[in-house]
């Protein structure tokens, strides 16, 4: 077993020390603690500090080793949509061949994630009923001109439609969006998501993108896998991400980072929908190549050799074979060591890569 620790990621949505006590106060924005072998933040290992997980891919068999993130959102996030296989693979070898060409792509792999809440958490994924968005929208000032395509059933030239509006009617809709979602009766948790969603970003044509997505609050432990090429916005709370070892977002608005909505809108796919899961069984995500389990205090399961495991300490310290990790690090598990007894002082995430599952 390789001992890490986790790399801060300061951006600017991130809750202040929100991340505390799995790493040091700041005093600034923590957003996410990356485990794991992507080379945006290879986790250090803690027994030779000046070597990485990236390092040891090859020779530990961790080529396939899924991306676990500890998350603290104070802000809203970018209205985004993570590329597919195909659609990752296609965009960064374009990149590469053009260096003229703007940097999307961090890498050519596919982005699918389950993001599992620890406290409250509350997100925009997926799509809200197309009739209730219109409803908002026509009443905020929606040019009649417009009111059949964002009805309709083309999602994405809905999208579209409203990033276009002139600037004039952009605003005056704005202005209206609030009044007209109490007006619609929508819930005061819906409301509530919109309406920090505007405040954060004032005159952003995203807050009316947002009226198109379907709205999520999650209480602690209860988890929302989201599928490459869905378009979704994380809102504000705790959560653990588990991800493919990829970093690629392709960004609708809300965001000070580069927004590239043809390349988005390209990328979504109207034939994957988010999924609720329940976090106090083994997740499973359909389709994607991992599977995800939690271990609460005094429990403990075997995990049979042949396969890459990444284990993060997440309320007090885990055991893996009796070596010790501690709280807010991580054990990751070779495919080549035999098999590990886990267990946990408090709480603990077991992370299983699936091989079988792999994008292609």
């Amino acid at each position: 077993m390789h001992r890490v620790e986790g790399v801060l990621k300061e951006y600017a949505w991130g809750k202040q020390d929100g991340l505390v006590p799995w790493h040091r106060a700041t005093g600034g924005p923590q957003a996410e603690l990356w485990f794991g072998t992507h080379e945006g933040g290879p986790a250090p290992l803690l027994d030779e500090p000046e070597r990485t997980l990236v390092d040891i891919v090859d020779t530990a068999g961790l080529e396939h080793l899924p991306l676990v993130k500890l998350l603290a959102a104070g802000h809203p996030l970018s209205i985004q949509v993570h590329p597919d296989a195909r659609c990752a693979a296609a965009g960064f070898a374009a990149q590469v061949g053009d260096p003229t060409l703007p940097v999307l792509y961090s890498d050519a792999a596919e982005k699918s994630e389950v993001v599992i809440a620890l406290t409250d958490f509350v997100t925009h994924a997926g799509w809200r009923d197309r009739r209730r968005a219109a409803q908002v929208l026509i009443e905020a000032g929606l040019p009649d001109a417009l009111a059949d395509t964002v009805a309709g059933t083309d999602r994405v030239a809905a999208m579209r439609s409203l990033l276009e509006l002139d600037e004039t009617t952009r605003l005056q809709m704005l202005e209206g969006i609030i009044p007209a979602a109490i007006d619609a009766h929508w819930r005061p948790d819906e409301i509530s998501a919109l309406d920090r969603v505007a405040t954060a970003f004032p005159g952003d044509p995203g807050v009316l993108v947002t009226v198109l997505l379907a709205h999520h609050r999650l209480a602690p432990g209860q988890a929302l896998a989201v599928p490459a090429g869905v378009v979704h916005s994380y809102i504000e709370g705790l959560a653990v991400e588990v991800m493919t070892s990829s970093d690629n977002v392709l960004r609708l608005g809300l965001t000070p980072k580069t927004i590239a909505v043809d390349e988005a809108l390209a990328a979504i796919r109207l034939d994957r929908e988010p999924l609720l899961l329940d976090a106090s069984k083994v997740i499973d995500p359909p389709g994607m190549p991992f599977t995800i389990e939690f271990i609460d205090a005094d429990a403990s399961l075997v995990a049979a050799s042949g396969t890459a495991r990444i284990v993060v300490a997440l309320d007090d310290d885990a055991l893996v074979d009796g070596v010790e990790v501690a709280e807010g690090t991580a054990g990751v598990i070779s495919p080549t060591e035999s098999a590990a007894v886990i267990s946990s002082a408090g709480r603990a995430i077991v992370v299983t890569a699936r091989v079988d599952q792999l994008p292609g």
